[in-house]
């Protein structure tokens, strides 16, 4: 059986997860990061019957991927921060005092 055809066996639609599985899974993006020592995997998840959340997952180069599952408000407190954290590197670009 093909991956294509796994997946269109999963109930749930938008799980790109193949064969057997418990945890349902979106793959969103996979960003290289530090010059591609690490990557930092961004997934739609809902483990087993629970709640659907947000995963974050490192892959270094060498040794053990880390995942993190986080709730809707800790997603969101997440991409705040983010997103502030990009605006002020963006206020400070060409300044000295960085």
């Amino acid at each position: 059986m093909t991956a294509a055809a796994d997946r269109e066996s999963c109930g749930v639609k938008w799980c790109d997860e193949a064969g057997v599985h418990t945890i349902h899974r979106d793959y969103l993006e996979s960003i290289p990061a530090e010059s591609g020592r690490w990557v930092l995997g961004v997934n739609v998840v809902r483990p087993h019957s629970s709640t659907i959340g947000v995963e974050l997952t490192t892959m270094p180069r060498h040794g053990r991927s880390t995942v993190v599952r986080l709730g809707t408000q800790e997603a969101e407190l997440l991409h705040e921060a983010i997103r502030e954290a990009v605006e002020r590197i963006q206020r400070r670009a060409g300044r000295d005092d960085i």
